[in-house]
C-alpha cells in the first residue's frame, strides 16, 4: 500500500491511496488541474480511479468534487446527511448513480481495500474518518475532529500510518485576532483537535506496527510546525515514546507529500 497526504488545511483536502490494483481518494478540495499537477509530480494519475471517499461536505473536503466525476469514471463514497448537507449547486451538479451512500460503522470494500467508516465528532451533518485496510497494512484517517472516544480506540489502535488532525496551538489560537466565538468553535468537541489533543490520543493509539504519523489540517494562523512537533515530543516522551522511532511529518496546504509505501 502507498499513499501520499496530497494537501492538507482549511483551503482544500486530499489523500491518495493505492495498490497494485486499486487507488482511491480520500476527499477532494482540490481543483481537478490541481489534483493532477501534484499526483503528476508522485509519477500517479487520477485515472482510472475506484472510488472517492467523502468526510463531510465542508468546501475544503469537496470543492473538486464536481468537476471530478465528470472528468474521471469513478464513484463517491459518503453518507445520506453529508449528502443532504452539499451546498445545492454542488448537489444539482451530481448525478445520483455516481454516488454510493454509506454508513457509519459498516465496513464496505473497493477493490482491494476493506474500509471501515466512523463517526467523528464535528461541525457538520455527519462526519467521518476512515480506516483503510489492505492484506495486512492499515491507514487510520481521522481529521477534523474536535472529540475522540474511547469506544472507537480499539479498531483505531496500532495502524501502521496514521493521517491525524493536530489543528492549533491553544495558545496562538486564543492570542489571535479570530473572533471569540470562532475560537471556541475551533476549542470545543465539535471543532477540531488541539496540538495537545492530538499527540495525547496518538500516544493512547499507536503500537508497534505503527511506523508513520501525518499531523493534519494544521492552522496556518493559529499553528506552526515546531510547535507541532515539541508538543509530541513532550507528550510521548511522556509516555515512554521516542519520536525518533515514528516517520512523524506535519502536512503542508500546498506541497503533497512523499509517496509512502507501507
Amino acid at each position: 500500500m502507498k499513499f501520499s497526504v496530497l494537501a492538507s488545511g482549511s483551503r482544500g483536502n486530499s489523500t491518495i491511496i493505492e495498490t497494485e490494483n486499486t487507488k482511491i481518494l480520500v476527499d477532494i478540495g482540490l481543483s481537478f488541474r490541481q489534483l493532477n499537477s501534484r499526483l503528476e509530480g508522485l509519477g500517479l494519475s487520477s485515472n482510472p480511479l475506484d472510488g472517492v471517499l467523502i468526510t463531510h461536505e465542508h468546501t475544503d473536503h469537496i470543492s473538486g468534487l464536481n468537476m471530478l466525476l465528470k472528468k474521471v469514471d469513478t464513484t463517491c463514497y459518503l453518507t445520506k446527511d453529508t449528502y443532504e448537507g452539499m451546498f445545492y449547486k454542488v448537489k444539482e451538479n451530481i448525478e445520483e448513480n455516481r454516488l454510493t451512500f454509506i454508513e457509519p460503522y459498516k465496513r464496505f470494500q473497493i477493490g482491494d481495500f476493506s474500509i471501515y467508516p466512523l463517526s467523528v465528532s464535528h461541525d457538520s451533518n455527519d462526519c467521518l474518518g476512515y480506516v483503510i485496510s489492505s492484506g495486512e497494512k492499515k491507514i487510520v484517517y481521522v481529521t477534523d475532529i474536535g472529540y475522540l472516544p474511547e469506544k472507537d480506540f480499539d479498531e483505531l489502535r496500532n495502524a501502521d500510518a496514521y493521517v491525524f488532525e493536530s489543528n492549533y496551538d491553544v495558545t496562538l489560537l486564543f492570542t489571535s485576532n479570530r473572533p471569540y466565538y470562532l475560537k471556541t468553535r475551533i476549542d470545543s468537541i465539535k471543532g477540531h483537535m488541539s496540538n495537545n489533543d492530538s499527540a495525547y490520543n496518538l500516544a493512547n493509539l499507536i503500537g508497534e506496527r505503527t511506523k508513520q504519523i501525518i499531523l493534519a489540517h494544521p492552522s496556518k494562523e493559529c499553528n506552526e510546525e515546531n510547535k507541532i512537533i515539541e508538543t509530541f515530543e513532550t507528550v510521548f516522551d511522556d509516555y515512554g515514546y521516542r519520536i525518533e522511532d515514528y516517520n512523524l511529518i506535519v502536512a503542508k496546504q500546498d506541497v503533497p507529500t512523499k509517496l509512502i509505501k507501507l
